[in-house]
């Protein structure tokens, strides 16, 4: 879901007040200049016809300081809101620099507009040296040249870092040209490089598996790891090819995640602690009115301050939305590290099974025509098929919905999904006989990691020891996944399964198996649930 607020927040190249003065300065000129407001009649009330506001505070305590501004242009479609923030760092650091703008909407359901990059945020870069981690923050893009590349890394590789970086392979002085317009909606959201052929072959000697080259663009997400070949499926790629084919989409495609990225990332913790902002009232008032006035204004200073603490809250609540948020993307990405992982180690297996299944298929056609038994087992071709087979399997116990199970069948994956299912189902049974026999294992995912030979195992980061606190906490997903077991087993007759194996990927609806371990006492697996993905916390399902 695109983001519709602009969101830039970076450190200072200077000390806080030297900062203060330089953000100042900056915001006065582009309020003159580009909004063509007079900022000194801004700041002590309404201007512009009334439709205009600049508010600015400051404090200093032992906590540190801040000092912020806030221009507020209401308008028939809502209200346009500009703020910038300057808030001190312990220990000496350069001050964090806030900037951001968005739109609130003027009536009930009304969506707001997409926020633009403000003509602000180029000089304000640039008069403060902005920076984000070890790296220089600027509105235009800077060359790569070979004696670069080591500081770049090191950029690339910062833990303190928390904008992406995209870096455009160029081969001339045309395609910088292009490169330039192409990240134009990025200042502040990213940092930003060219990659020219001299510098091209130290850059991916240093990061051999996310080369960038023949005009592509990779997004940097914070966190590269150089010697991990699958941590480059992190960093999106966008190709020449694209670019070419529709450039405006492509501008539009590279500024999507770091604007989604800056809205949605938690503010560090300077910024939330922040107060709200409180509009100052009107100070002129004639002698006959002032004690009128003065209750007035308690009164006022009153709801103001409920206001701000009750704004401080959903401040609050916002900052762990983000925080969850974040902590799903971040899961998702490490999802697609180890689905790349898999799906290479994959290709290799089967290329290798492939020979092995017609070896063992011509070895089966010599046994039969010599009237020996077949010894090859393809396993069931599909779901149906995989029922009827559970009575091959002593120690698994199948008390789930066949209809649920057979129905998957219908699915375009519905023979893979089988196989894997298959898979798992023997290694459930192997691992139950193995604990039967006294076999020292702590759990069936102990089984996975240390499959012993002759064994049938299952990849471990398929088996999930248990659901999260929200979905087990949860009464109505806790139902789904309570399922039916002998009363030898609990006395209930039911009861709530949260191990489960993960049979597809990459589909909301990719089959689970729902099981429970019960070889301690009577030495079976119950298996409750084999069907679609139940509802979670991702599933959009309330």
């Amino acid at each position: 879901m695109d983001v519709h607020g602009y969101r830039t927040v970076v450190t200072s190249g200077f000390d806080y007040v030297t900062t203060g003065g330089l953000a100042d300065a900056q915001l006065r000129d582009w309020l003159r200049d580009v909004k063509k407001y007079d900022p000194d009649l801004l700041e002590y009330g309404p201007g512009a016809g009334g439709g205009v506001r600049l508010d600015a505070d400051s404090q200093t305590n032992l906590h540190g300081a801040y000092t912020r501004w806030r221009l507020r242009e209401s308008g028939s479609d809502g209200v346009w809101q500009t703020l910038l923030v300057i808030r001190s760092r312990p220990d000496g650091a350069t001050p964090w620099v806030r900037l951001e703008v968005e739109q609130l909407p003027g009536g009930p359901g009304a969506r707001p507009a997409s926020a633009h990059p403000p003509r602000l945020a180029a000089p304000l870069l640039a008069a403060l040296g902005a920076r984000d981690g070890l790296a220089a923050v600027r509105a235009e893009p800077a060359v790569i040249g070979p004696a670069d590349v080591p500081r770049v890394v090191a950029e690339l590789c910062d833990p303190g870092r928390r904008l992406p970086t995209v870096v455009v392979s160029v081969a001339d002085e045309a395609e910088r040209a292009e490169a330039v317009g192409l990240l134009r909606g990025l200042p502040g959201l990213a940092v930003l490089y060219l990659l020219g052929p001299q510098a091209e072959p130290a850059f991916h000697r240093a990061l051999p598996h996310h080369r960038v080259v023949d005009g592509a663009v990779r997004t940097f997400l914070p966190g590269v790891r150089p010697d991990r070949f699958a941590d480059a499926y992190r960093h999106p790629l966008l190709r020449r090819s694209a670019r070419q084919e529709d450039p405006a989409g492509a501008a539009r495609l590279l500024t999507r995640l770091p604007r989604r990225l800056a809205v949605r990332s938690p503010l560090p913790a300077g910024l939330v602690d922040t107060p709200a902002l409180r509009p100052r009232p009107a100070t002129e008032a004639s002698a006959s009115e002032l004690e009128r006035l003065r209750a007035e204004n308690t009164a006022l200073t009153q709801l103001l301050d409920e206001a701000g603490q009750e704004e401080a809250a959903r401040l609050g609540e916002i900052g762990e939305l983000r925080l969850e948020l974040r902590e799903r993307e971040e899961s998702g990405f490490e999802l697609a590290v180890e689905l790349e992982e898999r799906a290479d180690e994959l290709r290799r297996t089967a290329s290798r099974l492939r020979e092995l299944q017609r070896q063992l298929v011509e070895l089966d056609r010599a046994a039969l025509a010599f009237g020996e038994p077949a010894a090859f087992d393809a396993g069931p071709p599909g779901f149906e098929e995989l029922l009827h087979r559970l009575g091959e399997l002593g120690a698994v116990r199948f008390t789930g919905n066949r209809r649920t199970t057979a129905e998957l069948d219908a699915q375009a994956l519905g023979s893979d999904w089988a196989a894997t299912a298959w898979d798992a189902l023997l290694a459930l049974q192997d691992y139950a006989a193995a604990r039967t026999d006294g076999a020292p294992l702590r759990d069936f995912l102990h089984w996975c990691r240390e499959t012993p030979p002759g064994g049938h195992g299952f990849p471990p980061g398929k088996v999930v020891r248990d659901e999260s606190t929200q979905t087990a906490g949860r009464k109505a997903w806790r139902q789904q996944r309570t399922f039916p077991v002998p009363v030898a087993v609990d006395p209930a007759g039911e009861l709530f399964m949260g191990a489960h194996l993960r049979i597809g990927a990459g589909n909301a609806k990719a089959p689970r198996l729902h099981f429970h371990d019960d070889t301690a006492h009577t030495g079976l697996v119950y298996v409750g649930y084999l069907g679609p993905h139940l509802d979670n916390t991702l599933s959009g399902s309330i």
